[in-house]
């Protein structure tokens, strides 16, 4: 899979900061040398390391120093997990997006200056937005069909390209 892919997806889903993290782990490093390299505190790669453990992207193994009795962590980063987060992370957003395309072509999308909403909520608001106080229209969304629709083709490509099934 792309690793500018999964690097933007990651950073979508979690952070920028997660990101680089997991590009530090090409091998096994303790969490001081990442904290150093990235010149962040240790306490903040700690807690971005174990938001990726929560997610299974990395691992640790914890070893104890017998002088000391401190445990010392060294992360491992999980490329097949990664790589499965990926999928369903766009897994998830076909199936909005999916959602999204029913709900644009099977029913009648109103709009204001500020807002897109269905036919139900503008009846129930009288057809007047709360929000800039104007009235609510009917929108032609050709536009945005073909822009979902597009996204749709898209993560199927790439879905597609990774061997999983795309949902169409």
């Amino acid at each position: 899979m792309d690793p500018k892919l999964i690097n933007d997806i990651l950073a979508k889903s979690m952070s920028s900061d997660h990101v680089s993290i997991i590009n530090k782990l090409s091998e096994p490093k303790r969490d001081e040398e990442i904290a150093t390299e990235l010149n962040m505190k240790e306490t903040t790669v700690r807690t971005l390391l174990n938001d990726l453990h929560g997610e299974g992207l990395v691992d640790y193994k914890r070893t104890k120093n017998k002088k000391t009795g401190w445990y010392t962590y060294t992360w491992n980063k999980r490329d097949e997990k990664i790589s499965n987060y990926v999928v369903n992370h766009l897994s998830l957003e076909l199936q909005k997006l999916n959602d999204k395309l029913d709900r644009e072509e099977n029913g009648t999308i109103l709009a204001c200056s500020c807002s897109r909403i269905p036919l139900s909520e503008a009846m129930e608001m009288d057809f007047l937005c709360p929000e800039c106080n104007k009235p609510f229209q009917m929108q032609d969304n050709s536009k945005d069909l073909e822009g979902i629709r597009k996204e749709i083709d898209s993560i199927n490509e790439i879905l597609q390209t990774k061997g999983d099934h795309s949902i169409k």
